[in-house]
């Protein structure tokens, strides 16, 4: 969602950005994979995926007006809000043991969250400016940064939680702490950022142009695809393996862990053959196989041996690592910086793909076992081997 229009460049290092992204990354991935499983402990299991789809919805309008409060506050003051609004709902969520308080502070959670991302942006976008050389570059470093902190962060889980994961709550207050350091950076050095030029966001033109457009519309649909894969990776995932599969949050996070180091072992390979050698079509296929068929054998060879865990798990993000890079790479070749209707589709994708997730697993849950769901997820996936197949590839 392009909100940058002209500007004065800050006199603000970029290598703050890689701080303030690990820091960030690190605190989201203490909680990302045991937000279902603790939410589960003040509501049935069945209902967990509805929340996940009432704050996702809540955040997309929030995506939809946010350039309005940027336009009064500046992006400084609005990142340090949210920030700190945050802290107090992960605080609270530590804290509490009454149902609605948790589910209320959750709610909130999901709203503010990913709205702290686009702050990030925005601060990197108008540090970088005109400097389009260096972009790739910096950008890639960040995202093998945040690839490296989302490590780490399932393997805190189980030494925070202690045995038998008897204080999963202190998980909440270890982020929580994580979380100031990243509202201290902000505070004490970015005092002089210059805001941009913040434009309001037009879905109505948004939709229409993607529509019009054959192979935006079918790379924004795999992207889709893969962001509602990457919501049952969050929100059932996790909670299928500690509550029915009954690992411990010592496995879970190792698994978690393991599976991650497929981004970092794999997408910048990924997208070196994207540029030189095959293009996005055919690695973008083979990956929704792979997360399909992978995803699918959850339902089909269940069990408690942490090594198969691993092993799915790592599968899985294989699959996922060739359709992240392949759609994004596609994407960003067929637009340019100005197709601000195009970039602000792109970044919804993933709170409506949360949206649908959620209701897609909430609706399975009621009819099946929570062990059959991941067979619907399976045959979901396998959808986006058609919007693939219909890309006019780069090679």
């Amino acid at each position: 969602m392009s909100y940058v229009g002209l500007y004065h460049r800050p006199h603000i290092n970029y290598q703050l950005i890689y701080v303030l992204s690990v820091v960030f990354a690190f605190h989201n991935a203490l909680i990302l994979f045991i937000n279902s499983t603790y939410i589960e402990r003040f509501v049935p299991a069945e209902v967990v995926g509805a929340f996940f789809m009432i704050g996702s919805a809540l955040a997309v309008f929030g995506f939809l007006f946010i350039s309005r409060i940027l336009r009064k506050v500046g992006n400084v003051a609005l990142t340090l809000g949210l920030a700190i609004t945050e802290i107090i709902v992960l605080l609270t969520l530590g804290l509490t043991t009454t149902p609605a308080v948790a589910i209320v502070a959750f709610v909130v959670f999901l709203i503010v969250n990913p709205l702290i991302f686009l702050n990030l942006d925005i601060f990197s976008e108008t540090i970088i400016g005109d400097d389009e050389e260096s972009t790739g570059h910096k950008r890639g470093l960040v995202l093998a940064l945040i690839s490296g902190a989302a490590m780490l962060g399932p393997l805190a889980i189980s030494p925070i939680a202690g045995a038998d994961d008897a204080n999963l709550n202190y998980v909440y207050f270890v982020s929580a702490a994580v979380l100031s350091v990243f509202v201290i950076v902000v505070i004490s050095r970015f005092g002089q950022f210059a805001d941009p030029q913040y434009h309001e966001v037009k879905v109505l033109d948004a939709i229409a142009s993607f529509w019009a457009n054959t192979n935006i519309r079918f790379a924004l649909a795999a992207q889709f695809m893969l962001q509602v894969c990457f919501s049952w990776l969050v929100i059932y995932v996790p909670l299928y393996l500690a509550t029915i599969i009954g690992l411990s949050w010592a496995e879970i996070g190792l698994a978690i862990a393991i599976g991650t180091l497929a981004y970092v072992l794999f997408e910048f390979p990924i997208g070196y053959i994207a540029d030189r050698h095959i293009g996005e079509q055919e690695m973008m296929i083979a990956g929704f196989i792979i997360m399909a068929l992978s995803v699918a054998s959850m339902s089909l060879l269940g069990g408690g041996n942490i090594w198969f865990w691993m092993a799915v798990m790592f599968i899985i993000r294989v699959g996922a690592s060739l359709v992240e890079v392949t759609t994004e790479s596609y994407f960003f070749k067929h637009t340019k910086g100005n197709d601000t209707n195009f970039l602000s589709f792109f970044r919804l994708s993933r709170p409506l793909a949360i949206i649908f997730g959620g209701l897609l697993g909430s609706t399975s849950l009621l009819f099946l076992t929570f062990q059959s769901i991941f067979l619907v997820l399976g045959v979901i996936l396998l959808s986006g081997v058609y919007f693939a197949s219909q890309l006019v590839d780069t090679k």
